[in-house]
């Protein structure tokens, strides 16, 4: 029964687009095999993580900077790249310049650990890849259709 985003969803994300990553570090497209990823929950009023996954090995550092790349994109509802472009007016004291942030009606996701291009890709990769299984569950046979009511998630 689908009722919107959640971590297996995200998980599954994840999944797809590790391999992804592996291989543009074995090309050598990205500087390293490296890096973590921070979904906020686009329900949520207030910042909230609702999933974070790692490429090669832990790094409290990535994790740290992804988050804050998430926390600044919440903050403006831009991609962190069209804030460094477009709108630098609009940083803040203490908010993080690399890029790597995004939003896509309203799912936003981080990545850091790469380059800052290939972390807003990555990012992009993860969300298109989220989108994709949210609206085939949606629309699937147990999707919004198939519920027992017209409330997600509800029995009766």
């Amino acid at each position: 029964m689908f009722t919107g985003i959640n971590s297996e969803i995200c998980a599954t994300a994840w999944a797809m687009v590790e391999p992804a990553i592996i291989r543009s570090a074995e090309l050598e497209v990205t500087n390293e095999l490296s890096g973590n990823l921070v979904v906020l929950d686009p329900t949520a009023d207030e910042f909230s993580v609702l999933f974070t996954a790692h490429a090669g090995e832990p790094d409290e550092r990535t994790l740290t900077f992804a988050t804050n790349k998430a926390r600044v994109v919440f903050r403006t509802r831009l991609d962190t790249s069209t804030l460094r472009n477009a709108v630098p007016h609009l940083y803040a004291p203490g908010d993080i310049s690399f890029p790597g942030g995004i939003i896509r009606e309203g799912l936003i996701v981080a990545y850091s650990g790469v380059q800052g291009e290939y972390d807003e890709m990555i990012s992009e990769w993860f969300a298109s890849a989220v989108r994709g299984l949210c609206r085939f569950a949606f629309n699937g046979p147990q999707g919004g259709d198939a519920q027992p009511t017209p409330y997600l998630g509800r029995e009766a």
